[in-house]
């Protein structure tokens, strides 16, 4: 059946603007939102203009990017870092987001996706809005008079190199047509297609499909009518990151697979690349991975594969237990020469526009402060780009230009343009009116065993009484936390809570436990973590003792909140030691770490596994929780199951525990409204007010 394409209007024109439904069953009961110059405050600052998707046009010094302001997103374009203009009008914060921006290489035409969900692409489309028709996820075309255009269902546009094609994915459909007219299906093949990409020539598209277990590249050529679907051979793994040379005749992709469960670190070869001929059709294994460090596939999200006019490939590698760039000789004829420092990670990396430089963000001098770098490809020492006062999140190119994202203590993320010698900020956020910052102190302290970590501490202006304090910790668990606003939306809005709580006198650290990321391959796989063990909360009572030593600490309230894995943190602190925390916020967490079994283990190993996982969770420690918790949970969540949090809740009620509980009927794990986050941080502020700040207050 054909899609119909209804006016967003249309889409959206019910539950604009009403709150999601809320439970509130506990023994603790949800105090009205009655303080408003929090909730002013809070709102102010939850509304400030924030940047993301981040593009550039190949031959064009022109950027443009999302913005959300007051929970409305929008698209805004600048040519040569001038004060941007906008290219969408949408009006309503309905959770709708907008992602995906492709620029033709002249930047006349610009492609996008609206609705959706960039995590689940192929997933049914949220609707945390309740509009009475569930939102679709559509790729939009603005030509340069500015028409939009609906060009159909699907993800990941992508502009042929002369900018007269357009193809996007819409499952595992290849829709492909002349840009500015109606695409048509190219072929269907079972699983989801994750990536396209187009040859320099413009003959052929390489596609990525995931197929579960799995995953293939399938071969286009753009020039016959049917029947020209090649699929490179594949293997027993997942096949991903194509990319053609420079000459359209190869194409250059990592093969990966995972580990079963109880392979120690140190043995297996569980990656590759491989290089695929065009015109006899022939694929070799070209380098793997040798054992030990970086024998397992990690990149930096977002990551590609550069295959560079000289004849090697640029890719990412931890082989020295460091996330860096790396050149391979694509002729075979040697190893893998990594261009960018040791004792650092890299996030993000690309040519520069001239093609003789490797460009990209890293924390090589301090590992809480991220810059950009540009290296010399042939050799030769690397400059920093930015001057080390904003933390560098995102770098892409625009012509002859460098564009980044950057962020700082007061500033929302938001475009950089490097022009030459000169730099250019297209907008420049700034604090609401009437409201000030604390300065995040970067601190280090040891946990129990003896592993140096990395926080920072947001003191309240008033240092010299004692203050309740609150314990951060980041989800993911594969983030890391820096003393700024953050480049991803759902930690900056946690920074400004942070601030928030130091401004009404809470002392507030925000903890980077093992597991996250910023600090290096045996920091980030370190033993036990998780269901293996949870040794990352180790981190969190080291966290605690660092409070209590504290002279302006009040050690008798001490709380801690998180979400993600952040909530799984803050259940398991409740349920161990409600003797240090006296309270904590819990949004959208893990709560029962078990799993069925492992493919590949015996029944014994299977009965270990569950033992340990078990052991690892909340749930396990139920009988020793006291502490009140509030939670939060949207129930379109597919990150975590919303199931985590019910069983949770029947879990309180049988000890008899104290809880408030709110649930975001519609929402996503990252909730997708300005307004639900604003309703959750102030049940949390009301909350902490009353268990922390006030706890005889009723």
């Amino acid at each position: 059946m054909e899609p119909s394409f209804l006016p967003r209007s249309l889409l959206r024109c019910a539950g604009l603007g009403l709150l999601g439904g809320m439970l509130a069953t506990s023994s603790l009961h949800a105090a009205p939102i009655t303080d408003i110059s929090t909730e002013k405050r809070l709102a102010a600052l939850l509304a400030m203009p924030f940047a993301t998707s981040l593009t550039g046009a190949a031959q064009a010094q022109r950027i443009a990017w999302v913005e959300q302001r007051a929970g409305v997103r929008n698209i805004l374009l600048s040519d040569g870092g001038q004060a941007p203009r906008p290219l969408t009008h949408y009006t309503h914060d309905d959770g709708t987001d907008l992602w995906g921006l492709a620029l033709t290489p002249d930047g006349r035409t610009l492609a996008y996706v609206e609705g959706g969900d960039p995590e689940y692409p192929n997933d049914a489309p949220p609707n945390a809005g309740q509009a009475i028709f569930a939102g679709l996820q559509t790729v939009h075309l603005i030509g340069p008079s500015g028409s939009n255009i609906v060009m159909g269902e699907g993800h990941s546009p992508a502009f042929s190199p002369d900018g007269r094609f357009l193809a996007f994915s819409h499952g595992g459909t290849l829709m492909i047509g002349h840009t500015g007219t109606r695409p048509t299906p190219a072929f269907t093949t079972p699983g989801a297609i994750t990536g396209l990409r187009w040859s320099p020539d413009g003959h052929h598209i390489v596609i990525e499909i995931d197929r579960g277990s799995h995953g293939v590249i399938a071969l286009w050529d753009v020039r016959e009518k049917a029947g020209n679907l090649t699929f490179i051979p594949p293997g027993l793994a997942h096949d991903r990151l194509p990319v053609f040379s420079p000459d359209s005749q190869s194409i250059a992709f990592v093969r990966t697979q995972d580990p079963v469960v109880d392979t120690a670190p140190d043995k297996g070869r569980f990656w590759s690349i491989h290089v695929y001929d065009i015109p006899t059709g022939t694929e070799h294994n070209l380098w793997t991975a040798p054992a030990g460090k970086g024998s397992r596939f990690a990149a930096p999200e977002g990551s590609v594969l550069e295959w560079l006019p000289d004849g090697r490939l640029l890719f990412p590698w931890e082989g020295s237990g460091w996330m860096r760039i790396c050149a391979l000789p694509m002729d075979g004829s040697g190893t893998p020469d990594c261009l960018t420092p040791d004792g650092a990670e890299v996030s993000t990396y690309r040519l520069s526009p001239d093609g003789k430089n490797l460009l990209y963000t890293a924390n090589a001098e301090d590992l809480d402060q991220w810059r950009a770098w540009s290296r010399p490809l042939v050799g030769g020492p690397a400059t920093a780009l930015t001057a080390g006062n904003d933390e560098i999140a995102a770098l892409v190119t625009a012509g002859t230009d460098i564009a980044l994202m950057a962020t700082g203590v007061t500033q929302t993320a938001h475009p950089v343009v490097l022009d030459h010698d000169r730099t250019l900020l297209p907008v420049s956020p700034v604090l609401p009116d009437d409201v000030t910052f604390v300065t995040p102190q970067n601190v280090r302290f040891h946990s129990a065993d003896g592993l140096e970590l990395h926080g920072q501490l947001f003191r309240p202006a008033d240092g010299t009484s004692r203050h309740p304090a609150l314990i951060f910790v980041h989800g993911g668990p594969e983030r890391q936390m820096l003393p700024a606003f953050n480049a991803m939306g759902y930690y900056s809005n946690t920074y400004i809570m942070n601030q928030t709580l130091a401004a009404q006198g809470y002392v507030v650290l925000a903890v980077n436990y093992r597991s996250g990321s910023g600090y290096g391959m045996a920091f980030r796989d370190a033993a036990q973590i998780g269901r293996a063990g949870a040794s990352e909360y180790r981190d969190v009572q080291a966290a605690a003792a660092y409070l209590q030593q504290q002279a302006n600490v009040d050690t008798t309230h001490i709380g801690i909140w998180g979400g993600s894995w952040g909530g799984y943190l803050t259940g398991l602190a409740l349920a161990r030691n409600s003797d240090i925390f006296a309270a904590g916020v819990d949004f959208h967490g893990v709560h029962d770490l078990t799993e069925p079994d492992h493919a590949g283990l015996s029944p014994q190993q299977n009965r270990e596994a569950h033992e340990t996982e078990w052991r690892s969770s909340p749930l396990a420690d139920i009988q020793h929780w006291r502490a009140p918790v509030l939670l939060v949970h949207g129930d379109d969540d597919r990150n975590v199951e919303f199931e985590q949090s019910t069983l949770l809740a029947r879990a309180l009620t049988a000890q008899g525990v104290p809880y408030e509980d709110h649930v975001f009927p519609g929402e996503r794990h990252a909730f997708l409204r300005m307004q639900d986050w604003l309703h959750g941080y102030m049940w949390m502020d009301r909350f902490f007010e009353r268990t922390l700040m006030n706890p005889t207050k009723p």
